[in-house]
């Protein structure tokens, strides 16, 4: 039986590190883009280079797969962030870009990977959203743009179910991952912390990677066949 063949968007780092070796410990066949390339799994993914936001360098690397034959059954997309724009008051340009960021670039990938899943009959596309996308405590740029990846994946998934292709998304709460703010305001437990668990936290600490991507996992199974257009709120009840 031939392996399924995986692509992880972002699959070389932070959460998306998790995602990759759960794929691996799965047997799948794993292929990652990201901006860097991590050596401590190099012998085991195919490791693609490339900053997605370089949109012909994005072009030029999906012709080389699409040249080599090298296409995928599942698509996990574990990208964007606020990109370091913290303001609410901010001109179009920044929310331009953090929009292209969390769903612009992603959807030239699907665009073009979809055609193959469609002559298959079968496919898993996943999007790692985030909770910023109905409780819009993170600044209005980034929640307004998982908002619309929200609604994407919502539109998206009702023409992709009668090709038998599943495309849903999973939004997290903070996950607790290295050298991030959330974290080391965790273990601290500083006043940060101790306000955010109190305001918006009821579950009171912070998501485990497994948690998050054990339901990333499940969506890209064949047992989650009716699951087209699910948006799966993972965050400890986080308002």
């Amino acid at each position: 039986m031939n392996k399924k063949k995986v692509l992880i968007v972002g699959g070389s780092s932070g959460l998306g590190i998790h995602i990759t070796k759960l794929y691996l410990n799965k047997n799948y066949s794993v292929t990652s883009i990201s901006r860097k390339v991590n050596s401590k799994i190099k012998k085991k993914v195919r490791q693609i280079s490339c900053d997605i936001s370089d949109l012909e360098k994005l072009k030029e690397v999906l012709e080389n797969l699409k040249k080599n034959k090298i296409f995928f059954d599942i698509i996990i997309h574990n990208v964007g962030g606020s990109q370091k724009i913290y303001n609410h008051d901010v001109d179009y340009k920044s929310y331009e870009f953090v929009w292209k960021s969390n769903i612009g670039y992603v959807v030239e990938i699907n665009k073009h990977f979809i055609p193959y899943m469609q002559k298959k009959k079968w496919g898993r596309i996943v999007h790692v959203s985030s909770s910023a996308a109905y409780n819009y405590v993170a600044p209005s740029p980034y929640s307004s743009a998982k908002s619309a990846l929200n609604t994407y994946v919502s539109s998206i998934s009702r023409r992709l179910i009668k090709d038998k292709i599943v495309v849903s998304c999973v939004c997290p709460g903070p996950i607790e991952l290295p050298k991030r703010y959330m974290t080391i305001s965790q273990k601290k437990n500083n006043s940060f912390w101790k306000n955010y668990k109190k305001n918006h936290l009821p579950i009171g600490r912070l998501a485990k990677p497994v948690e998050i991507t054990s339901v990333i996992y499940f969506l890209t199974s064949k047992v989650a066949s009716y699951c087209s257009g699910a948006i799966w709120n993972v965050d400890g009840s986080e308002y």
